[in-house]
């Protein structure tokens, strides 16, 4: 069963990096500016991802999670194929708003499934579901960039949207509806947020997992354009080298990070809050190398930050689990998508797209290298918020987080 969520987590991530890579024939193609490039690749995408999220997070607190799924992944697999076939740049915004608010609704659901799967393995079971980001960036940027190379971006976005069809008869055949962990029934939406709202910690945890993926996405969103503008790369290099750096890199910090906070995020949630608070500030000079140097040195730049981020998102979402009732988890995760997309994925790289277009005409193709500087002074939000649930949790002296009851 976590071997398929794991799965649908890898094609929701591989729908969403594939356009970052292929955005500069796209932008060849329909001559577009950076800041247009930033609304189809973020900004309307995370729009509707923020209009779509919270309710499809209810709809998981309270409808047949698997059945709601099946529909999430056919809904924005058949539109990321049919993406291929667009002739405009409206049509590809259509298209990203509506691919958007399907993928919204993917993580509630599947962490909603796996707290009720794994209730005594949480957080390992997060940590190896947080897996299928990385394996998208390394299937989809692998693949899509051969195929980008040999046939086309349009050929790549179909590469990127028919498998997960097939996911879909997979998902349907071989994962079964688990019984609720609450035995509580659950109340109404603005009741859900007024529960989660009142959980301090919860609260400061949600903040600095979703400045943490404001960074994240600005960062990795224009990593591909860094490296063939600046870094003088083709499409094909750009995305076996972004595949078989980062991916790896990912998938060891994100099984070190679960492991560790399996170990003592429920025991010492104010030492792992620390922990985190400390790997957060560790992407100020992981940021500025990948913004530096030749091609390689941008890579490892950037492998650094991402490591670095596993500590940050991985703990994030499972502590937040951790500590929310049953029958909020839906909502909860629902909110943390929100607002990292809305406000991350959304702002974050319109921000970087701006700020290139406003450089280039002073700084041509470095331009991206200047801009992209701006987000390490955003990681020290994040900080503070971190520190702010480690005191928390150290004035309820250090006692174990008492999980929800059942």
């Amino acid at each position: 069963m976590l071997g398929v969520l794991v799965l649908v987590y890898m094609m929701h991530h591989l729908d969403r990096v594939v356009f970052s890579l292929l955005q500069e024939p796209i932008k060849d193609e329909f001559q577009l500016s950076d800041a247009q490039l930033a609304l189809v690749s973020g900004t309307a995408f995370a729009i509707a991802f923020g209009v779509a999220g919270l309710p499809l997070g209810y709809l998981a607190d309270r409808r047949r999670r698997v059945t709601l799924l099946s529909i999430i992944v056919s809904t924005w697999s058949g539109l990321t194929a049919l993406a291929s076939l667009a002739t405009q740049f409206s049509h590809l915004l259509i298209l990203r708003i509506i691919i958007g608010g399907a993928e919204s609704g993917s993580t509630p659901t599947n962490l909603s499934l796996i707290s009720d799967y794994f209730r005594d393995k949480r957080s390992t079971a997060i940590g190896i579901y947080m897996m299928g980001s990385q394996l998208g960036t390394l299937v989809g940027f692998a693949i899509t960039g051969v195929v980008a190379v040999h046939y086309g971006w349009r050929a790549a976005l179909l590469a990127a949207g028919i498998p997960g069809l097939f996911l879909v008869l997979l998902l349907l055949l071989t994962v079964r509806e688990p019984l609720r962990q609450s035995a509580q029934k659950a109340g109404s939406f603005v009741a859900g947020l007024r529960e989660i709202g009142g959980n301090a910690p919860l609260v400061h945890l949600i903040a600095a997992t979703t400045i943490a993926n404001v960074v994240a996405p600005g960062i990795s969103m224009w990593l591909p354009s860094l490296l063939m503008r600046a870094g003088g790369q083709d499409i094909g290099w750009t995305g076996l080298a972004i595949a078989f750096t980062t991916a790896p890199i990912g998938i060891l910090g994100t099984i070190m990070a679960g492991a560790l906070t399996e170990r003592i995020g429920a025991t010492s949630p104010a030492r792992m809050s620390r922990l985190m608070a400390l790997m957060a500030f560790l992407y100020i000079p992981a940021i500025l190398i990948a913004v530096s140097g030749g091609p390689w040195v941008m890579l490892a730049g950037f492998c650094a930050h991402l490591f670095c981020h596993m500590f940050v998102s991985t703990p994030g979402y499972a502590m937040c689990m951790n500590i929310s009732a049953p029958h909020v988890r839906g909502s909860t995760t629902a909110i943390l998508q929100v607002l990292s997309n809305l406000i991350g994925f959304g702002v974050g790289p319109m921000v970087g797209g701006v700020l290139s277009d406003i450089l280039r005409p002073q700084f041509g193709d470095d331009s991206l290298r200047y801009a992209l500087g701006i987000y390490v002074f955003l990681i020290l939000w994040a900080v503070y918020h971190l520190l702010r649930a480690a005191a928390i949790f150290s004035r309820r002296a250090n006692a174990p987080v008492q999980p929800a009851p059942a």
